[in-house]
């Protein structure tokens, strides 16, 4: 497989991780929660970190997705003789 497919499979998996992230944060942190935490998310008094959500997701979902698109991007526009320079 030459050097552009492979960059062009690495990218693409980071944009599918990207796309997923926000839903499996959500996810991971739901099940992890406690019986209280829980209860304080759907409470009306428990709105605090609700407030900072963005189209329904918090700022960790949402620096989480633009890292892995960074990364993609990282990926395909660096010429492999720089990626080779910046892990030596």
């Amino acid at each position: 497989m030459s050097d552009a497919n492979v960059r062009i499979n690495v990218a693409s998996a980071f944009v599918a991780a990207a796309a997923a992230w926000p839903s499996a944060l959500c996810a991971i942190t739901d099940a992890m929660a406690t019986p209280l935490q829980r209860a304080l998310q759907s409470a009306w008094c428990g709105a605090g970190p609700q407030a900072l959500e963005f189209l329904g997701h918090c700022p960790a979902c949402w620096s989480g997705t633009a890292a892995f698109l960074f990364a993609a991007a990282f990926v395909i526009y660096t010429p492999s003789r720089q990626r080779r320079r910046a892990t030596a």
